[in-house]
């Protein structure tokens, strides 16, 4: 055959090559031009992806995940609502309020309903919260308003095995929350006041969404986590009902047709690259080192202590 033949040949096949290429870089979000409701899962602990929380709970939500995911439907004039599929017992204060942050910039801008599939608690409640309108189901454990902060101390434990530990520090504070050792009443003042303080933050987002909604503020300011149902009653939550509920809802609140279809964005596979340079030896000695050596900040993790007798 002439050399024509293959030049051309090579031109076709390379032309597919790139055009296939090309086709998979696209999301499907992008690649939509009919209106339609955008459905989000945001689903487990949240915490970022290098802390020990992560490393000791498996299925994690990180603010980095969130915003990647509301980035792309900002960016989709189609998405013309979004609905938040949220199951979380919740997890770190500081991630949570980063979702926070990213879904709140998403409702400035599109129409967001939040749904509580089952878990909706602490962390996972405050995620929930920018959102239009939250609809949670009957059973959905829900609300935990509130921070949480858990040490353990190992002092009598070593002592009777024969491990001792000594400590060298520039202040008395320095080692505030070690296992090794008993706390004193003023490091346990010291400790209280962060618990506080990042529980006061929770409620100040709280009044912000929930202001003339909630029946009790003295219940719900127990930190004790509802029903669904219960939460409806409480004000926590505007409606009880199903996911479908969600959706139809989110079509009314932005005007759109009740035929209007639903799509989930998912996140993007992970590229070769993001494999090849996912982590190292060193990161996973320094995850270790964390864990061994956990701080004592507080996060909006669910107090599972607190009654679900009250109606």
């Amino acid at each position: 055959m002439k050399w024509w033949f293959w030049f051309l040949l090579g031109i076709v096949i390379g032309s597919v090559v790139v055009a296939g290429v090309a086709a998979s870089l696209v999301t499907p979000v992008e690649r939509v031009s009919v209106d339609y409701v955008a459905l989000i899962s945001l689903e487990g602990v949240i915490a970022y992806a290098d802390s020990p929380m992560a490393f000791l709970t498996g299925d994690v939500l990180t603010p980095r995940d969130v915003e990647a995911l509301v980035s792309r439907v900002e960016r989709d004039m189609a998405a013309k609502a979004v609905v938040v599929v949220i199951n979380s017992p919740g997890g770190s204060a500081v991630a949570s309020e980063e979702i926070y942050r990213h879904l709140k910039k998403l409702a400035e801008k599109k129409t967001l309903v939040s749904y509580v599939s089952e878990y909706g608690a602490s962390g996972g409640y405050y995620i929930a919260l920018p959102a239009k309108e939250i609809i949670a189901a009957p059973a959905a454990l829900t609300g935990s308003v509130g921070a949480v902060s858990l040490l353990i101390n190992w002092e009598e434990l070593m002592t009777n095995l024969g491990v001792k530990a000594e400590v060298f520090k520039s202040g008395r504070f320095k080692d505030i929350g070690s296992e090794w050792r008993k706390m004193t009443d003023e490091e346990r003042e010291v400790l209280n006041s962060i618990v506080k303080g990042t529980a006061d933050l929770f409620v100040e987002r709280v009044r912000t969404h929930r202001s003339g909604k909630v029946s009790d503020w003295d219940d719900v300011l127990t930190a004790r986590p509802y029903l669904g149902v219960q939460a409806f009653r409480a004000g926590l939550v505007d409606a009880v009902g199903s996911l479908d509920d969600a959706v139809d809802r989110a079509r009314q609140l932005a005007g759109l047709p009740p035929t209007t279809p639903t799509r989930w964005i998912r996140p993007r596979a992970p590229s070769l690259f993001d494999l090849f340079a996912g982590g190292s030896s060193a990161d996973a000695m320094k995850l270790t080192y964390e864990v061994l050596l956990m701080w004592p900040l507080p996060s909006y993790g669910m107090k599972v202590a607190d009654s679900l007798a009250k109606p």
